[in-house]
């Protein structure tokens, strides 16, 4: 039976035995039933229809345009929590991605295609499992690909849109903050309404409403081997980095976020790591459990 069959039944209190264990080994199965226990605990709030509307609309974009079906049992579940009288932003909080790497963490796993891919911290890798054909993935975050030959892939951000037309490259899509670099090969990125073509041994980012183009020597990412290095990036994604690689709040006292930023840390020692990007900047830093305060001197 099809996935989307089985949560349609599910929701309709409609599955056998049998389709039930097929049912709770769904990727999805633990968020339905999240949200099945918690409506049944919970008194049924006012709300605006036209607003949970307009919200549902806007979540749209953290899929591919193709239709998925994950994305489709997400609007029968989004259904199910208004009907059971629960606020519509316990739905959007629950995480979707066929990979996700939480916060300290690296994962590696290889695609349909056999592309091999490294998943950064705090990063989140979805794709339609059911049309892999489509040949498109979505990122948030940071991945490191390494496609076969012939690779026809498409990495869609929130930023842009990365076509592979060499095997080695990484994509960094954060909120604020974007850059491709190119490893082996060449890629091609759609950003700014524009189309750029990236040659091994070259970086393209996106930060503060400007672009930049740099060149590396680098042959791979130096954090698949525990270590970030950084040339040239606004100081804010180096935080951003540091609290995702580990998984701490880090509160600047006050410090200008756009210093431009060139040097690395290291993921093995938190201690070590505060000492490289405060020294060459002139700042100190309190450490308290998972609480860092910089501080400039």
């Amino acid at each position: 039976m099809k996935k989307e069959d089985l949560i349609i039944k599910w929701l309709d209190n409609n599955l056998n035995e049998e389709e039930l264990k097929a049912f709770k080994k769904l990727d999805a199965s633990s968020a339905f039933m999240k949200i099945d226990e918690a409506a049944q605990k919970f008194a049924a709030p006012s709300f605006d229809e036209n607003r949970v509307f307009e919200q549902i609309q806007q979540e749209k974009y953290q899929a591919p345009n193709k239709t998925s079906w994950l994305r489709y049992v997400s609007g029968i579940a989004a259904a199910v929590v208004v009907c059971f009288g629960l606020y519509y932003a316990f739905l959007f909080n629950v995480k979707e991605g066929n990979y996700i790497a939480e916060n300290s963490q690296h994962i590696e796993f290889t695609l349909p295609d056999n592309t091999e891919v490294v998943l950064n911290a705090g990063s989140s890798i979805y794709f339609d499992e059911d049309d892999w054909d489509a040949g498109e993935i979505k990122l948030q975050g940071e991945a490191y690909f390494k496609t076969p030959k012939g690779s026809d892939l498409v990495i869609l951000t929130e930023h842009g849109i990365v076509s592979v037309l060499g095997t080695e490259f990484t994509i960094n899509a954060r909120s604020d903050y974007f850059e491709v670099t190119c490893y082996e090969g060449l890629v091609q990125i759609w950003a700014n309404d524009k189309m750029n073509q990236l040659p091994a041994g070259q970086s393209f980012k996106i930060f503060n409403g400007k672009e930049f183009n740099s060149s590396t020597t680098q042959s791979e990412p130096s954090w698949v081997n525990a270590k970030t290095i950084f040339k040239s990036v606004p100081f804010y994604e180096v935080i951003n980095e540091l609290e995702r690689q580990y998984d701490i709040k880090v509160t600047l006292n006050p410090i200008d976020r756009n210093t431009v930023y060139t040097g690395s840390f290291t993921h093995e020692n938190l201690e070590t790591a505060l000492e490289a990007i405060t020294i060459p900047l002139n700042l100190s830093y309190d450490l308290e459990g998972k609480n860092v305060v910089l501080k400039s001197n």
